[in-house]
């Protein structure tokens, strides 16, 4: 019985803290905001996270685990890798649209880490497809796949604020995945060749 309430206090911490990560960045969430969030005390906080860098770690490594799951159901479809490459975007975006605890992972990457652990966890794969696009002729000669996945991460990223700075849609339509296909459809148009 104790492990299993170890285990939900635990999920709640990081819940909680995905939450306040992804509002207010790393410098701006003392653990008591954790604490507060999440109606536990410093001291069961402290039990499984003993630190906050700990806490961080915790909540970037579930983000990027999610991203890495998505992307290796991406990998498994059946389609060709532009195909792939488009739904692997629209797969984050909607996970970025949804989940806190992956905005939260791409906050913290992007705030404390040298390493862009969150964005590798996907953008690898990205170049990887746009690569094999190019070699079988489906993007122009000129057009380089580093810069192509470049331009994909960038529109990840603005994708990753619009849903941080925007109120969720009404009628539950996916307004950032709907924005992320108009413009890799709009990235693609630009690159692939004119015959």
């Amino acid at each position: 019985m104790k492990q299993v309430r170890a285990v939900r206090t635990r999920r709640l911490i990081l819940e909680a803290a995905a939450d306040e990560f992804d509002r207010h960045g790393y410098a701006g969430t003392p653990l008591t905001c954790v604490t507060k969030s999440a109606d536990i005390s410093m001291g069961a906080l402290t039990f499984h996270f003993p630190t906050k860098p700990d806490l961080a770690d915790a909540v970037e490594s579930s983000g990027i685990q999610l991203a890495q799951h998505v992307t290796g159901c991406v990998a498994e479809l059946t389609v060709s890798p532009l195909a792939k490459a488009r739904s692997l975007t629209l797969s984050i975006a909607r996970l970025l649209e949804e989940c806190t605890m992956v905005r939260a992972a791409a906050r913290l990457t992007r705030e404390r880490s040298i390493h862009s652990a969150w964005t590798n966890a996907w953008l690898t794969y990205m170049t990887e497809l746009l690569n094999r696009a190019h070699e079988e002729g489906r993007l122009r000669s000129e057009v380089i796949p580093a810069a192509f996945a470049e331009s994909v991460q960038f529109l990840i990223t603005g994708i990753e604020e619009y849903v941080r700075c925007t109120a969720p849609d009404a009628d539950g339509d996916s307004t950032a995945v709907r924005r992320a296909a108009r413009t890799w459809d709009l990235l693609l148009y630009g690159a692939m060749p004119s015959d």
